[in-house]
């Protein structure tokens, strides 16, 4: 598969961190089902589990709601987080996500950034990352005795990648995190990652009633002049100030781009008979987008008696770009037999230079406050006031601009009703980015106001003595939908609600043997007069009712060093148009895998096997847009760790 660019305490304990508690470190050995807190999403490298992802939790797409955070600082992402730069990666949601100051809807994405201890350490892995060509992982660190300056950071070669969809490509990435102390209680951290990706371009299907049952992958539909350049750019520092006397202060500034030189992508729609398809695509030149976001903080914690209150108040900056081609369209004819693809000469089309540019500026403004009352309770609320500017130049030189000035506000409450059991519910309302009307729209080129999005929850959360943490909650989201009303106006039409409940089991079942367990169930429902008018169906598109999974690891009695893991992750049946005319079936997926610990001269050595999708599933995955993509088919990871 190409890859991408782009324990919290228990709840009635009083905070003492300027926002969330950070999310835990990695274990030594990656071990990502043992460093789980929960079964809602946690990545260590390139494996991860969990019933949601980086992109989209609930259902929505974090992209739009702006829900990061590095290690608790404010952070708008255009790229994905580079492996060398990323220590761990936890989504906080539901009852783990209670303590995020100014928490939005859908959660929150938290990034942690690799340390260092005192010392020098260095590692390498070698070997294959689920897929056909070599990788290589350089990591390193070092730090002063007295913890007063470290730095880490890590060096990727993936060279001559075969990814599933028979494509190749060369991805290298670089990241350093520089840390300094430069007096008791005050920690600067600096960030600085860098990635280059040549490769083939990218092939996409359409007409998902049309498509046949499965096809062959590890096939490359790309024709030889579709290629793509991009890289990714990644700086920044932050600063936690721990002022004494109940007093915290932060302060973080991070600029992300994502430039490409060029790139291509083709469309196969299916005919209806099987094997047939029609390609076409679009070629694009250059095209560009970064964003600059920073925020300062300050937190006062005191007590009175047996109640603990803390007060926080923050600033944040927001400033996006967005330069895009509109492309080239181009049409290829039809392959009689998807699976042997011919090849064809490059049409005579030539780039264009207008680009369209999108450009979003924010400030938001907040304060915040939190009551513990002993271990009995803990209550937060939270209020902000944000400016959101939009600006866009259209291909004709058009200007057409939106300011939102919306209050966005929210709160949850906790309460140990036992020593073990805590009851919660929450309330946040959110903003997020609402989209420009299309050529073919009778206000083309207007700009929609942000969107405010809304959630509310309600659960419990228990431990067991020496063993996992059970989590069950219910939740409801909703958020306008915008779309071509009856007059040919772009506009908000309906609204999209996603209502559900989840359950997740994660923690050690016993000393050997580690669980996580999760299932969402959800009801997403789209609302509105394109919904009466019978445009499109009431249920959004790729959104299954039933998610599910299972992933264990155990330590092998007898057999020093040995792990082994296995899992299965199920997804239920979804519709793949906006229609609701193509059901797509659901399916299950299993894993299986081992992880052996030895030593070779006194240096710790991991031999890490898994295979992915065990028993070569085939399924088509649908994006909002209504095209598909197949999953990912049985996949080997073979990879050699060792210490220098």
């Amino acid at each position: 598969m190409r890859h991408s660019i782009f324990c919290l305490p228990f709840l009635m304990v009083p905070a003492v961190h300027a926002q969330t508690a950070r999310a835990p470190q990695p274990p030594a050995n990656g071990d990502v089902v043992s460093a789980a807190d929960d079964a809602f999403g946690r990545r260590i490298g390139i494996e991860e589990v969990g019933l949601y992802s980086e992109s989209e939790v609930r259902g929505f797409d974090l992209q739009a709601a702006g829900n990061y955070r590095i290690e608790d600082h404010y952070y708008v992402r255009v790229s994905g987080m580079l492996q060398p730069l990323n220590g761990g990666t936890a989504i906080r949601v539901g009852a783990n996500g209670l303590r995020t100051d100014f928490a939005a809807p859908s959660g929150v994405v938290q990034y942690t950034m690799p340390g260092a201890t005192p010392g020098a350490r260095a590692s390498i892995e070698a070997g294959w990352w689920g897929g056909s060509g070599p990788v290589a992982m350089l990591r390193g660190s070092a730090g002063t005795a007295d913890g007063r300056w470290s730095i880490a950071g890590g060096l990727q070669l993936t060279p001559a990648q075969q990814y599933t969809d028979g494509t190749t490509g060369d991805f290298t990435a670089i990241g350093l995190v520089p840390r300094w102390s430069p007096a008791p209680g005050v920690r600067i951290t600096g960030v600085w990652s860098r990635n280059w990706f040549p490769r083939e371009g990218d092939t996409y299907y359409a007409n998902p009633a049309g498509a046949p049952r499965e096809v062959k992958r590890w096939t490359n539909r790309t024709q030889s002049w579709m290629d793509a350049r991009n890289e990714s750019d990644l700086i920044g520092a932050f600063a936690d100030v721990d002022a004494g006397k109940g007093w915290r202060f932060g302060a973080s500034l991070f600029y992300n781009a994502l430039p490409y030189d060029h790139s291509a992508y083709s469309v196969l729609r299916f005919t209806g008979n099987g094997r047939e398809a029609v390609a076409s695509g679009l070629l694009f030149g250059a095209e560009t987008r970064h964003t600059v976001s920073a925020e300062v903080t300050a937190a006062k914690q005191f007590a009175t008696g047996n109640l603990t209150h803390r007060i926080i108040a923050m600033a944040r900056r927001r400033d996006s770009m967005v330069e895009s081609d509109p492309g080239v369209p181009f049409a290829l004819g039809t392959f009689g037999d998807v699976n042997k693809p011919p090849r064809i000469a490059r049409p005579m089309v030539a780039l264009g230079t207008v680009r369209k540019r999108d450009d979003v500026g924010q400030w938001t403004g907040g304060l915040g406050y939190r009551l513990s009352i002993g271990t009995l309770a803990e209550l937060r609320v939270d209020a902000q006031r944000v400016e959101y500017a939009k600006r866009v130049r259209g291909l004709d030189g058009t200007v057409t601009e939106q300011t939102t000035r919306p209050w966005l506000y929210g709160g949850a409450l906790s309460v140990g009703i036992t020593s073990r059991l805590t009851g919660f519910a929450s309330y946040a309302r959110g903003l997020e980015e609402a989209g420009v009307a299309p050529a073919n729209a009778s206000n083309r080129g207007a700009v929609l106001p942000a969107a405010i999005s809304r959630q509310a929850e309600l659960g419990v959360k228990y431990g067991f003595a020496g063993g996992p943490t059970l989590i069950a909650g219910l939740f409801d989201l909703s958020k306008p939908t915008p779309g071509i009303d009856a007059t040919g106006a772009f506009d908000f039409v309906g609204t999209v609600r996603h209502r559900g409940v989840e359950l997740s089991l994660a923690g050690p079942i016993t000393p050997r043997l580690n669980a996580v367990l999760g299932a969402t169930w959800l009801d997403a429902r789209i609302d509105g007069e394109l919904v009466d008018r019978g445009v499109i169906g009431a249920r959004p598109i790729g959104r299954p009712r039933v998610t599910a999974l299972a992933n264990l690891t155990w330590r092998v009695p007898g057999m020093e060093g040995l792990t082994v893991d296995g899992g299965v992750n199920v997804r239920g049946a979804r519709y793949a148009d906006r229609e609701n005319s193509v059901a797509l079936p659901g399916y299950a997926l299993f894993n299986l895998g081992l992880r052996q610990a030895f030593a070779i001269g006194g240096h710790p050595v991991t031999l890490r096997a898994r295979v992915t999708n065990l028993t070569d599933r085939f399924a088509w995955t649908p994006a909002n847009s209504g095209l598909i993509t197949p999953i990912a088919p049985r996949t080997l990871t073979l990879t050699l760790t060792s210490e220098l």
